[in-house]
């Protein structure tokens, strides 16, 4: 690619602009926000949602999910320098989450959620959740070098395996108590993102071959080589729902994978480019609309099913746009420009400064009655690639500029 004569190429130029634009609004807004109104200093914990004016909203169970996504944040944010103070507030949130949701009712394994007084408002055991968990004490062990806290992740994972695994088809059932219902490819696919960020923080090859088996299930079952697609929904056997449920795909959900494929395919050494250019080529084909915004929902065919537009498919587009981008594959750091212009000209908010539009409907309103916390997990995601891109480009710059 041809360089300016600062050394930047003019693709890096472009996405200079949006991304620093992105960077700023993260750093100064939204960090500060969620760590303050975001945050309950009296008990250590986050917030689950806040209203669109940035007010809390006491009266919300605080979900599990919730608190393991933030400490993944901020853990980020504290790693990358983002956010001064964040480590403190990691570990104070950290502590928080176990004694608030560990072993909570005496039986192993996490609740689901809790109310303000931190009475137990629902005790499932769900396996969304648990992934996210897992997370959350891989982040933390990253930002504070608590290795010690892997001793958690290993009985997490115990549980897991020991009492959440199918009887059949593979994998895992979706809560405890299982009703024997529909089955999806999302907590799955958050728990291979854990494994991953497990292995990464501690190089133990358990967790990567964990992750392996992961992704044989989902090249064996999630994945639909008839129509190149992630499937969704599925039966107590893993085999594609019935009716409709059975067709619908996130185009989402093909670019997390996309990202996830990738960091596995650096783990392991092995391939994963089938599965990647089949799904990036249906949501690249498919998933957009008029106004170049991914759609919540299609179908097989390419159909759009669900017309309205969430914040977090961008991000997750935008990763994984960056990191084929630096493989090789064409026009993707282009699109990863332009879905960063989208991000930050649609979604994120200057009123209040550091919030944002969770989903728009097809006329581009906001359709949002809250801010979800939950949703800095996917910012912060994109932020990290395109920090990442960055710093790349700086270094590829430095020869030109000695030059």
């Amino acid at each position: 690619m041809r360089e300016t004569a600062t050394g930047h190429s003019p693709m890096a130029a472009r996405l200079d602009e949006p991304a620093g634009a992105f960077a700023g609004w993260a750093r100064d807004a939204a960090f500060p926000l969620w760590a303050r109104a975001g945050f309950d200093t009296d008990q250590g914990r986050f917030e689950e949602r806040l209203s669109l004016q940035a007010q809390r909203l006491p009266d919300v169970p605080l979900r599990l999910m919730s608190q393991a996504r933030q400490i993944h944040a901020y853990s980020l944010a504290a790693r990358r320098g983002w956010y001064p103070g964040g480590v403190l507030l990691v570990e104070r949130a950290y502590e928080s989450m176990v004694r608030d949701y560990y072993r909570r009712d005496d039986r192993n394994g996490w609740i689901f959620s809790i109310r303000r007084d931190g009475t137990v408002a629902d005790s499932r055991r769900d396996l969304y959740t648990h992934a996210f968990v897992l997370l959350a004490i891989a982040s933390y062990v990253e930002a504070t070098g608590q290795r010690q806290a892997l001793a958690l992740a290993d009985e997490t994972l115990a549980f897991i395996e020991g009492q959440m695994a199918a009887s059949r088809g593979g994998g895992f059932v979706e809560e405890l108590p299982w009703s024997e219902g529909t089955r999806r490819q999302n907590p799955h696919m958050h728990l291979f993102e854990a494994l991953l960020a497990l292995w990464e923080c501690s190089g133990d090859a358990g967790y990567l071959r964990r992750a392996g088996r992961l992704f044989e299930l989902f090249a064996s079952c999630f994945f639909r080589p008839d129509a190149g697609v992630l499937g969704e929904y599925f039966t107590p056997e893993l085999a594609p729902a019935e009716g409709i449920a059975g067709r619908v795909v996130e185009p989402g959900h093909h670019y997390e994978w996309i990202w996830l494929l990738r960091r596995f395919e650096a783990a392991s050494g092995g391939s994963t480019k089938q599965y990647v250019d089949a799904l990036y080529t249906h949501a690249d084909r498919h998933g957009f609309d008029q106004d170049g915004l991914i759609v919540d929902q299609i179908l097989l065919d390419g159909a759009h099913h669900t017309p309205s537009r969430r914040i977090w498919p961008m991000t997750e587009a935008i990763k994984a746009n960056l990191v084929e981008a630096r493989l090789g594959r064409a026009q993707s750091a282009a699109k990863a420009a332009v879905l960063t212009t989208l991000l930050r000209d649609r979604f994120l908010t200057s009123d209040p400064l550091g919030g944002w539009f969770d989903r728009l409907d097809d006329r581009g309103v906001c359709v949002s009655e809250f801010m979800p916390a939950s949703t800095l997990y996917h910012l912060v995601g994109a932020l990290d690639e395109l920090d990442r891109e960055t710093e790349l480009q700086a270094d590829a710059a430095q020869p030109a500029q000695r030059r």
